[in-house]
């Protein structure tokens, strides 16, 4: 037993197993509807949309069904998610954005329920909800509220998180189309077009389910309207967090593939530099011209440039002739001067990119909200270390709020900008700065662009401190007890030609020594 313990194959897949188990673990955490809390949900659907008229479906995402309903309170939005991590069902006063064409199941509902009534919705299982509906023939004149003839068909919510589903039946029980389909040969309980649906598996017995709801409705708030409140903040957190994630993991691949260039350029140049000898052993070949012939593999050659004279054992290439030879030795050494002077600029741009990715992770690290998330994967984008998004999302037009900069005013009332991502960054610099405006920055180390603006006037040094300040909080160096950071006026700082966002050049700056502070 010792022996297969210590074995290192064993404990390579033990990890390996303990570590899938912590990856499927972290994935499907699932935040689920209480059983108590779909009933209250239910209740509240039955009085607000039975007799209501479905006039439009969406389907946002692969696990989000929107219906539009037109009931007699006013029109509606009802939300049936399945999504892994918030299975739910409520109504919602949230609008999202829609593919510009309508998904396959999407597009099979409009086809069988849209102008459907709305008669009937129930919990018929813990967490499984269905709606009943009827539409009309046809041929036949309109359905009227209360009116039984028409076409059946049930829309069944299955809010049970990774197996979670919605499946249209129709009026004997057969699935129509679903949104996920369950092979017959794979799963215990198939759902796919023409079978019947059975009943959810009994679930083994576990631990019971606890009492609490999780939250109560505020005063005069519907369970509907709780549940939407409750639900979109955690939404908006999982959305958010998934895109740090993303982003995350797209920062560090860049880094990776940087990082691993500058040691293959790095590696480039010390054989450029070694193959540049060669130069000199091709004049001593030269000089030995007549000691040459094919099929030696090398030869002592006298080096006359030595004093005195020394002998050198040169390696030949024997297929080679004398000429070649020699002419082999000149044209290694020409290469590795045009490689020396190729890896002299890009050695150092790709030290600079790896600079520049370390402002992105500290970018990330310090980007407090959904705003400046989605500044930062623009400027990920621009910098092709992201792919844009297809198709693109519809964007509002811009305006000073959505910009990925901060305003404050000073205590001596000049106005100081602070950019929170490199796009903001470059914003300060191409957009807002002007000549006699005082530029700042923390020295040495990722940070914002800040910015006084002087309207007129100079800004005076406690002005000047105040935004040092800013500037140091807003850096790597946020923690240290003391930074340095630099300032000039706006006219010496330039933007490279095709420089990487936040990236410039400043030609002369001054020092200051201050405390990082949080002033804006």
């Amino acid at each position: 037993m010792g022996c297969i313990i210590n074995h290192p194959g064993f404990l390579v897949k033990r990890v390996f197993e303990f570590r899938r188990f912590f990856f499927r673990a972290v994935c499907y955490t699932t935040v689920s509807m209480h059983p108590a809390l779909i009933k209250h949900i239910a209740l509240e659907l039955n009085e607000r949309l039975i007799g209501g008229v479905i006039s439009r479906i969406h389907e946002p995402t692969d696990r989000d069904i929107v219906l539009r309903v037109f009931a007699k309170s006013g029109e509606a939005r009802l939300l049936i998610s399945t999504q892994t991590t918030l299975c739910r069902l409520h109504l919602t006063n949230a609008r999202p954005e829609n593919p510009p064409t309508p998904p396959r199941f999407c597009a099979f509902l409009r086809s069988r329920i849209q102008d459907a009534i709305i008669t009937g919705i129930e919990q018929t299982d813990d967490r499984v909800v269905r709606i009943n509906l009827k539409r009309r023939i046809e041929g036949l004149p309109p359905l009227t509220r209360g009116d039984t003839g028409g076409l059946g068909f049930t829309l069944v919510a299955e809010l049970t998180g990774k197996s979670g589903n919605v499946i249209l039946l129709d009026d004997i029980g057969v699935a129509l189309d679903a949104q996920r389909y369950f092979d017959p040969l794979d799963s215990i309980r198939p759902v796919f077009p023409g079978l019947t649906l059975s009943p959810l598996p009994t679930p083994s017995q576990g631990k019971p389910v606890s009492e609490d709801i999780g939250f109560t409705p505020l005063e005069h708030e519907t369970w509907n309207e709780a549940a939407d409140r409750h639900y979109s903040s955690i939404s908006t957190g999982l959305d958010e967090a998934s895109t740090r994630s993303r982003l995350r993991r797209a920062i560090a691949e860049a880094k990776k593939k940087a990082v691993k260039k500058l040691a293959n350029l790095t590696a480039d140049r010390a054989r450029s530099e070694e193959n540049i000898g060669h130069e000199r052993l091709g004049r001593i070949l030269t000089a030995n011209y007549n000691r040459l012939k094919r099929g030696l593999s090398s030869v002592a050659a006298i080096d006359y440039e030595r004093v005195p004279p020394e002998t050198l054992d040169i390696r030949l290439d024997a297929r080679l002739n004398a000429k070649e030879n020699v002419e082999q030795y000149f044209k290694r050494a020409k290469k590795a001067k045009t490689a020396i002077a190729f890896l002299a600029r890009r050695i150092p741009e790709t030290q600079e990119e790896i600079k520049y990715i370390d402002g992105l992770e500290w970018e990330l690290k310090e980007a407090p909200d959904a705003h400046d998330l989605e500044a930062l994967e623009e400027e990920l984008i621009e910098a092709r270390y992201l792919k844009q998004a297809a198709p693109e999302r519809k964007k509002a037009a811009p305006d000073k709020r959505a910009e990925p900069i901060r305003r404050t005013t000073s205590k001596h009332g000049f106005v100081i900008l602070r950019g929170t991502s490199g796009t903001g960054n470059d914003l300060i610099v191409r957009k807002y700065a002007k000549d006699e405006d005082v530029w700042l920055h923390a020295l040495g180390c990722p940070g914002a662009h800040v910015l006084i603006k002087a309207g007129g006037k100079k800004p005076d040094m406690a002005t000047i401190e105040e935004a040092a300040s800013i500037a140091a909080h807003y850096s790597k160096n946020k923690d240290a007890t003391k930074a340095e950071v630099i300032y000039t006026e706006a006219k010496n700082v330039k933007k490279p030609k095709g420089a990487k966002p936040g990236q410039v050049l400043v030609s002369e700056y001054k020092n200051i020594v201050v405390k990082p502070e949080d002033g804006g």
